[in-house]
């Protein structure tokens, strides 16, 4: 049933995230907007003294942030403004909160457009709920280049979002090593009673520092220097390609971007996609990778209308 699922009471905590920061609010206030709740599946017209504090602890711990009562009763979340500052817990708070305010919104669906994303958001909630109680998952997934599924226990570790697709970054003890799964690519998960503890070396935000996107390699990270042209340069300023890119040179034609980085497939990727407007100038290593990589590319086209 709706009311009792998992899936409703994380709907619940979402709303009710999103009620407290637009605080300070009393709980009057609170229950009033409860009342008109989408997620009001009740239809009561106050929350219970009881679930209100359930509900409080458990965002708390959730969503890693502090719901405070001032001296005139009016709850609000300290430092409410940060919430939203760009670290992977609160980038998910941003997308579940938007799933919910278009519930709310019905008549705005048509208006508002998202990029599609391949299948298992399903899988979402009950990987968030695993991370939140610290039990072991089996998962079942099959990658592109393996015939048949393969069967994984997993410890869960963090969720990452890139070219729309969800990634589970999660110790598998099936292979003993830190594995990627694709959320799109898993077939089936299922819960089981063991427990488990996050090493206290592991930081999420560590662990991706050095690259782009999802393929984390072992190699040592370094500079990259790419020239962009100006057509391009806003581009790269509003949306760095990596927390690490420096504009390091300005010129009316062209500027010049530094990376500290490991280079990866995703970042190559990322330099490809500007096509002529981003010239790679260091190392020289890569500046050879890219000069074959354009080389060929120039022979396949010229096989299809020689010259």
């Amino acid at each position: 049933m709706r009311k009792t699922s998992t899936g409703y009471l994380f709907e619940c905590y979402i709303w009710f995230v999103n009620t407290i920061a637009r605080g300070p609010v009393s709980r009057e206030a609170i229950d009033n907007k409860w009342v008109h709740a989408s997620v009001n599946d009740y239809k009561t017209d106050s929350i219970p003294e009881s679930t209100f504090h359930r509900w409080r602890n458990t965002v708390e711990l959730l969503f890693d942030l502090k719901i405070k009562c001032n001296s005139r009763g009016e709850y609000y979340i300290e430092e409410a403004a940060d919430i939203r500052r760009t670290n992977l817990r609160s980038r998910m708070l941003n997308l579940l909160s938007v799933n919910s305010l278009l519930k709310d919104c019905h008549d705005l669906r048509k208006q508002i457009l998202f990029e599609p994303i391949p299948a298992g958001e399903e899988y979402l909630e009950p990987i968030i709920t695993a991370m939140r109680d610290k039990y072991v998952l089996n998962i079942t997934y099959k990658n592109f280049t393996s015939e048949e599924p393969a069967t994984h226990k997993v410890e869960s570790y963090c969720l990452k979002a890139y070219r729309q697709r969800w990634y589970l970054i999660a110790f598998s003890r099936t292979r003993n090593a830190i594995r990627h799964f694709a959320l799109d690519r898993i077939t089936c998960i299922e819960p089981t009673q063991d427990i488990y503890t996050i090493p206290d070396d592991f930081d999420a935000e560590e662990y991706f520092r050095n690259i782009c996107g999802i393929t984390v390699l072992k190699d040592q990270p370094e500079e990259i220097r790419i020239a962009v042209g100006k057509a391009q340069v806003p581009y790269l300023r509003t949306l760095p390609l990596h927390p690490s890119q420096k504009e390091i040179e300005t010129s009316p034609n062209r500027s010049v971007f530094s990376y500290f980085l490991v280079p990866n497939e995703d970042f190559y990727r990322e330099l490809r996609a500007c096509g002529r407007n981003v010239l790679v100038l260091s190392p020289e290593w890569l500046c050879q990778e890219f000069r074959a990589d354009t080389k060929l590319l120039y022979n396949m086209y010229n096989e299809i209308n020689p010259e």
